[in-house]
């Protein structure tokens, strides 16, 4: 019987598939819980990088910045701008005064000493003094603004770390140009928590779920480590018939190196209960 291309590449699949199933151990690599190419929202001359490969960080840490020269005198514009309280002083001793003035017309009125004529003037310089007053009101909340927006661009030129993490690679150096083409300074990790990807068989999946923990082999001399299922995919990989599991891998010494062979045997038990509270908020580095 004659097989066809396709039929002799399914049947090929299906024996791997086999293959991988009765060995019951999935493999992948160790990598950095978290893992990002840090750069800015603006563009310009890098003025400063305070870490270096290998710097510990904190999340919020100032890592790096552009120059800032022209913004930071904007802002002090800005500052003066929005301090200057002339206008308003004069304006409210305006509207105070012409509401006296009302109020007097509206007595002389009362008592037949003031015109009609005399009352709507007193009115209508009062209304103007108000709206002068509140004009004025609102240029100050609009300086307030503007000091506001010119804080916001000077942060926007400053590198913070998003999370605790170790600095992995500087790309560039004081004094270059950050553009829109090649904006990333600097790549940070955290690898004080580590995870791996393994490709489950279905069947092998179907009782896994997050917060069981499990033993795994790491490195070349298999290193036996727990690790902390966090993550079940809904969706199966019709092509392998596996199923997408991510475990989390405490890393507190800092003794796992991310990139190293990591090795689940499939026969082993897994611990049907939620992890620690320690595990469940991975910390830093």
């Amino acid at each position: 019987m004659k097989i066809t291309n396709l039929r002799f590449m399914t049947l090929a699949a299906s024996l791997l598939f086999t293959c991988n199933v009765v060995g019951q151990e999935v493999d992948t690599f160790v990598e950095p819980y978290r893992a990002a190419a840090l750069s800015t929202t603006e563009t310009g001359i890098l003025e400063q990088i305070v870490v270096k490969d290998g710097s510990r960080v904190q999340m919020g840490q100032t890592l790096a910045w552009l120059n800032d020269d022209v913004l930071h005198a904007e802002l002090k514009v800005a500052d003066a701008a929005r301090k200057a309280k002339a206008a308003l002083k004069i304006a409210e001793n305006e509207a105070a005064m012409c509401f006296r003035q009302l109020e007097g017309y509206r007595a002389l009125r009362k008592n037949g000493n003031a015109t009609e004529r005399e009352l709507e003037r007193a009115q209508s310089d009062h209304l103007q003094s108000e709206a002068k007053l509140e004009n004025v009101r609102e240029e100050l909340a609009v300086r307030e603004l503007e000091y506001a927006r010119v804080q916001a661009q000077i942060e926007q030129r400053q590198i913070r770390a998003p999370f605790d993490g170790i600095v992995v690679r500087v790309d560039k150096e004081i004094g270059e140009q950050v553009s829109p083409t090649d904006p990333v300074v600097l790549h940070l990790a955290q690898i004080k928590t580590l995870k791996a990807m393994f490709s489950v068989p279905v069947h092998a999946a179907s009782s896994l779920r997050p917060g069981h923990v499990l033993r795994l082999s790491i490195g070349t001399d298999r290193e036996t480590r727990n690790g902390v299922i966090e993550h079940v995919s809904l969706v199966a990989d019709a092509k392998s018939g596996t199923v997408s599991v991510t475990v989390r891998i405490p890393n507190s010494e800092g003794k796992i190196k991310s990139g190293l062979p990591c090795r689940w045997n499939l026969k082993q038990s897994v611990t049907h209960q939620n992890a620690s509270r320690s595990d469940k908020k991975p910390r830093a580095f």
